[in-house]
């Protein structure tokens, strides 16, 4: 993903839970890329779904944009959009005065009049755009189901080691 980093989710909670992602990376990082990477394709396809469900979705080039890019076997990964406004949608805007000419093609994909940008913009103007969130509520949802798959790996891996661990 190029661009700014503005989320960044990370487990800096239980000590035990932290000790397994570590013991889980230094004795199986292939299998813990694996667990990461399908967190990321969770979190990726839960956006998708809640840019859908907000009805954030104009030309479908927010909800397209959304994808994974990955690093040391999957051990790295984020999700993010290569979309320069996504920013503008998480998190909403201040008032501002927005450029006319995206609100007018705005206007004639929904079958509004070209003239409905203006007030539009004005209203904008006044009170900003609000926050539609869809990568955060993704991330914190795919998260509890992390901390599952992490455990779940943990024991599945840990049973067949001779000793305990």
């Amino acid at each position: 993903m190029a661009g700014k980093q503005l989320l960044d989710i990370k487990f800096t909670g239980q000590k035990v839970m932290l000790e397994r992602i570590n013991f889980l990376v230094k004795h199986f990082p292939a299998q813990m890329g694996k667990a990461n990477l399908e967190t990321a394709e969770e979190v990726r396809d839960i956006a998708r779904r809640n840019i859908q469900s907000l009805e954030a979705v104009d030309t479908g080039d927010l909800h397209d944009s959304i994808g994974i890019a990955s690093k040391d076997q999957g051990l790295r990964a984020a999700v993010g959009s290569t979309a320069h406004y996504a920013p503008y949608i998480e998190f909403g805007t201040r008032p501002h005065f927005p450029p006319l000419a995206p609100i007018r093609a705005w206007c004639e994909r929904r079958g509004l009049p070209a003239s409905a940008a203006f007030p539009i913009a004005r209203k904008i103007s006044i009170l900003g755009t609000p926050e539609r969130p869809f990568l955060y509520p993704a991330a914190a949802h795919a998260a509890r189901g992390h901390a599952a798959r992490v455990r779940e790996l943990y024991r599945a891996l840990t049973a067949q080691l001779p000793g305990k661990v």
